[in-house]
């Protein structure tokens, strides 16, 4: 994975900067700011939008949120029980897990480019880390279960 210098944004982080940006223009509606009076949800619907994205920093969302890093990891972890981190971890795996199960053998590459991987190697390495195999086995494994389960439970 490339890594940004501090300077820099990716092009997820000038996306969400620009919506708390257009959030902030539009104060009159109710959604925007009850995310903007909390940046603990404002950073997990975030999370969640970009799938996981790692090139989604979390410092840069708190530097344009007006909040110090560690109290946005302090209220995150209040209301959520798990780290940043960890949510971005599991947020990735899960749709790379889906994207895997439910597209016919989707292309690992094109799979590593959604979630801003620069190299697939590093997708792979990713993936392998969390599930001891690769994505192209799992993918392969689990719409084989999947066929073999529309089988058993389709009539005869």
């Amino acid at each position: 994975m490339k890594r940004l210098s501090t300077g820099s944004l990716s092009s997820i982080e000038k996306a969400v900067i620009d919506e708390i940006r257009a959030l902030r223009a539009s104060p009159g509606s109710v959604q925007p700011s009850t995310l903007l009076a909390s940046p603990a949800r404002f950073v997990h619907h975030f999370i969640h939008a970009s799938h996981g994205n790692v090139q989604l920093r979390i410092a840069t969302l708190a530097r344009e949120l007006g909040v110090e890093m560690r109290t946005l990891e302090r209220t995150f972890f209040d209301e959520y029980q798990k780290t940043m981190v960890q949510c971005q971890v599991e947020v990735r795996l899960a749709f790379s897990l889906w994207l895997l199960a439910v597209f016919p053998p989707t292309k690992i590459s094109a799979i590593a480019a959604l979630l801003g991987y620069d190299q697939v190697q590093g997708f792979n390495r990713f993936f392998k880390r969390h599930m001891r195999q690769s994505p192209s086995a799992w993918g392969h494994e689990e719409r084989e279960r999947i066929a073999h389960e529309q089988k058993r439970s389709s009539p005869d």
